[in-house]
């Protein structure tokens, strides 16, 4: 009973424990990509409609490799840096992504829902604080590395890269609107040697740049993550835009119902006017048993419960607006 009502705690107070050791794991995604090819202006609409529903959980950097023309605007305006970060994932085809360093199979579409979704709710024990300052051409970017546990492995690397938010322009194929463009690299463009802090400590990075007079001062911003060379691991990325709060709990969790408990089928839970984005389901020793992120309607939740075994379970609502727990017993 004691590991239960430990398991427990540790969600209602999520806040406050999850901050200690873990902060919410954003989603990266290398967008390769080229505006002179056909299929990438054919793909591209679908792909940016899918991630755009995710606002809060990707980062996205578009990469412009030769591939396959070298007249691509994006390419030429840095051709080195382009071709170098698409040769580290062997890029072959447009358009075609990396998500957390794992370079997908190239299909139609670029991405599914499915995919997606099944990198989502993770966490890391490194969360990286982006601030920026100045103004007109001259900027001046800080990143803190902040380590919130132990983090396993060795010989990382710390990228920070320029990005241009949207660019206006119209190359060979139909697209007018280019999404976070990578511009330039502040570190190396394989990254630099990083060692990460003890836990509880950071390491701080600043960097003091020049806006090019092509670039739109007010769409750029930095993007910056740390990755494993020898698996290509994503640990974690930040930018300016992320919420300054480490926990994946953004809200302090609210205690809710479940009826009918105990539950043989559906169980169900209110949470007020909000709707529900992400539903876990943890076992008693902790293991996360379902995750889902249908859409729901307002202020109820249903929770399928006929393929759980009989026994005890505590459920996670992640929602527009906060989030939520409850303790349900499965006959």
């Amino acid at each position: 009973m004691q590991k239960l009502t430990l398991l427990f705690i540790l969600l209602v107070t999520g806040n406050s424990v999850f901050a200690q050791t873990s902060a919410k794991k954003y989603l990266l995604i290398e967008h390769f990509t080229n505006s002179n090819c056909s299929s990438c202006g054919a793909k591209n609409p679908a792909f940016f409609n899918l991630i755009d529903d995710y606002p809060d959980d990707i980062h996205h950097i578009s990469i412009h490799p030769p591939i396959p023309y070298a007249s691509c605007a994006f390419y030429q305006a840095n051709p080195s840096e382009n071709s170098a970060r698409s040769n580290y994932y062997n890029v072959f085809g447009t358009p075609s992504i990396a998500i957390n360093g794992e370079f997908q199979p190239i299909s139609t579409p670029i991405l599914t829902a499915n995919t997606l979704q099944s990198y989502l709710g993770q966490t890391s024990p490194m969360w990286i604080q982006v601030t920026e300052s100045g103004v007109g051409a001259n900027r001046t970017a800080t990143v803190k590395v902040h380590t919130l546990d132990v983090i396993p492995g060795s010989n990382f690397k710390f990228y920070a890269a320029i990005v241009e938010k949207t660019v206006n322009y119209q190359g060979t194929n139909s697209e007018t609107v280019h999404h976070n463009v990578f511009r330039d690299m502040l570190t190396n463009i394989n990254g630099d040697d990083f060692t990460p802090a003890a836990p509880g400590q950071n390491v701080e990075f600043t960097f003091n740049y020049s806006i090019s007079g092509s670039w739109n001062a007010n769409e750029i911003y930095v993007l910056a993550w740390v990755q494993k060379p020898g698996t290509k691991e994503v640990v974690n990325s930040g930018t300016i835009f992320d919420p300054t709060l480490v926990s994946t709990d953004e809200l302090a969790p609210k205690t809710v119902q479940i009826q009918p408990n105990p539950v043989t089928d559906i169980a169900r839970a209110q949470i007020g006017d909000d709707t529900a984005r992400q539903i876990e389901i943890f076992a008693a020793d902790g293991q996360r048993v379902s995750v889902s992120f249908e859409n729901e309607e307002v202020g109820v939740v249903s929770i399928p419960t006929e393929t759980f075994a009989k026994g005890i379970y505590f459920v996670k609502i992640t929602g527009e607006n906060g989030v939520y727990v409850a303790k349900m017993l499965k006959q």
